[in-house]
């Protein structure tokens, strides 16, 4: 391990999951509208919430309403990981299936780790193409997160399905 600047520089190491050993992402629950206990790591729904609507209409001011037929709630949340996030999967007829994570606690978590079990629950959980992070442009740590997420493979998303609020930036990975 050495340092540069104020950062510490380690070798890649291995990503140590907290999850039973036979399952490779953490299962799922349905989203009843209660409270997750401590420990619990996913909600998935098929219900339409405020926030649904909330978050759809932020990204997409011009056609959150319209979308929100085509979408799913997801909460997301993992002590483990230190991450809870919110999002929808929104499945438009003749589009790739998309896992829109709203980004706002991405600069106060491993990232690396919350990357690699967002794409695992996206692919193996919730059937996904694709995952997209939305992160806000008034974010201070917004140059940093862009340069981590794209270290890893992400790419600015520049033809997304509707014309986005220009206070995010959308980042996308491929699953």
């Amino acid at each position: 391990m050495s340092t540069f600047g104020s950062a510490t520089i380690s070798a890649p190491r291995a990503i140590m999951r907290n999850f039973a050993p036979d399952l490779p992402t953490p299962p799922l629950t349905p989203d009843n509208g209660n409270d997750e206990g401590e420990g619990s790591v996913a909600a998935i729904s098929s219900k339409q919430s405020n926030a649904t609507l909330d978050f759809l209409s932020a990204l997409f001011p011009r056609n959150g309403l319209g979308a929100l037929k085509y979408a799913k709630s997801v909460s997301i949340s993992s002590p483990s990981l230190g991450a809870n996030f919110d999002g929808v999967v929104l499945e438009l007829p003749g589009k790739p299936k998309t896992f829109y994570v709203d980004g706002k606690s991405a600069a106060h978590v491993n990232l690396r780790e919350s990357i690699v079990a967002l794409l695992d629950l996206a692919d193996e959980q919730i059937g996904c193409t694709a995952l997209v992070l939305a992160l806000e442009r008034k974010d201070p740590a917004l140059g940093d997160l862009l340069h981590s997420l794209m270290y890893v493979g992400g790419t600015v998303v520049s033809t997304p399905p509707f014309q986005v609020d220009p206070a995010y930036v959308l980042v996308g990975m491929e699953i």
